[in-house]
């Protein structure tokens, strides 16, 4: 799994790279009502980046990738920022 922050529609995430794009955690959150962190540097130092890997391993990973296109975050949308942080 894929982790970076983007700037996307005059806001900035972390987010999971999917096949389609980006699924933002600040969207994510608010669709799912999670409580995942929306800076990459506190998902990792905090041991949620940890978490939300198993999670994706254990079927998070088909959930994302079938998101709505509205919360999919297209490639020409968004910009990447800083370095991506990748799990197992």
């Amino acid at each position: 799994m894929k982790l970076v922050t983007i700037e996307y529609r005059g806001r900035r995430s972390a987010a999971v790279a999917v096949e389609r794009g980006y699924v933002a955690l600040d969207m994510l959150n608010e669709e799912k009502r999670s409580d995942w962190p929306t800076e990459l540097e506190k998902l990792v130092a905090s041991g949620d980046a940890a978490r939300l890997a198993s999670w994706y391993r254990a079927g998070g990973k088909t959930i994302l990738e079938n998101m709505s296109r509205a919360l999919i975050v297209t490639r020409e949308e968004a910009r990447e920022t800083g370095e991506p942080y990748e799990t197992d």
